[in-house]
């Protein structure tokens, strides 16, 4: 059955007012139109709505129900409305903490140039969440590991583009005492380790060997949605962490801190990921070639 937000929003006002005079007043329609419009929602509905006295209206059970739900469903509407009115002046990304930390400030500079007059919202959650906002249509691209994606239960609902892919840098500071170690994967987890992101699927894509002995050591210690934190951990104590090797360069050019190679195969592998049924419109597209271009800068 269908649902008429007209009617939906014509008894929120007098749920909420508690009054058919007020109601009326406040949507600017006649009493009468606003008592035919609630005895049009009870016939299609049949059910009964408010208990109506000389004196008051008092909701029925059903009629509280439907207001639990009628505020957030006008509310979802607006953003439709708002939504489709803006069309290609707004994106909306969700992204991976690394994600933002590592590769949204130049990406962001980059679109800026050639689109300065589109707003772009950025947030971020776990990504099986992520993956069902972007199916809802409430997202127009994810930015996420490759490994996690393609473990998504969802993912051939997926269309998947790999933007980027380095290797893993050990990040610590300088005369941190990894350094004396034979940088063995068994070595350096002794240490306390700090990573940004949600879950362990990118763990759990390693080789059999790497996996279980990271599950031993209880890596990482500390898990944090925000890569400059584990940055910051890393440069005032012993906690360790990881970059990707272009974004540790320019630390270790400035002597903020020291890197060794990550062992075994860890790659920061990003992948953009699209609806597979609806082609990524031009602003996306576009802001998928910001990202090349800062990251190849």
């Amino acid at each position: 059955m269908s649902i008429d937000l007209v009617l939906i929003q014509r008894f929120e006002a007098v749920y909420r007012l508690g009054s058919f005079s007020r109601a009326a007043e406040e949507l600017l329609i006649t009493h009468s139109a606003l008592t035919k419009s609630i005895q049009t929602l009870e016939a299609k509905w049949d059910v009964r709505l408010f208990d109506r006295t000389t004196r008051s209206i008092v909701p029925t059970e059903a009629g509280r129900r439907l207001a639990l739900t009628a505020s957030d469903l006008l509310a979802h509407s607006e953003k439709v409305r708002a939504d489709a009115i803006a069309g290609e002046l707004q994106l909306n990304l969700i992204c991976g903490p690394a994600v933002i930390d590592t590769l949204m400030h130049g990406a962001l500079l980059e679109f800026r140039k050639t689109h300065p007059q589109v707003a772009v919202q950025i947030e971020t959650m776990p990504p099986d969440l992520a993956s069902e906002r972007l199916l809802r249509r409430q997202a127009h691209l994810l930015l996420f590991h490759s490994t996690t994606i393609e473990s998504l239960k969802n993912r051939s609902e997926l269309k998947l583009q790999r933007l980027a892919s380095e290797p893993y840098q050990v990040v610590f500071r300088p005369g941190h005492p990894i350094e004396e170690t034979d940088g063995s994967l068994q070595a350096i987890l002794a240490f306390d380790w700090a990573i940004a992101g949600f879950d362990n699927r990118f763990q759990n894509a390693l080789p059999f060997e790497q996996r279980e002995l990271l599950r031993q050591q209880g890596f990482p210690k500390y898990r944090i949605l925000n890569q400059s934190a584990c940055l910051e951990l890393a440069m005032r104590s012993d906690i360790v962490t990881m970059l990707p090797a272009s974004v540790a360069a320019p630390l270790v050019a400035k002597g903020a801190c020291r890197t060794l190679p990550f062992p075994g195969e860890a790659f920061f592998a990003i992948s953009a990921v699209t609806h597979a049924a609806q082609a990524p419109s031009p602003t996306v597209q576009a802001f998928l070639s910001a990202i090349k271009t800062s990251f190849a800068s």
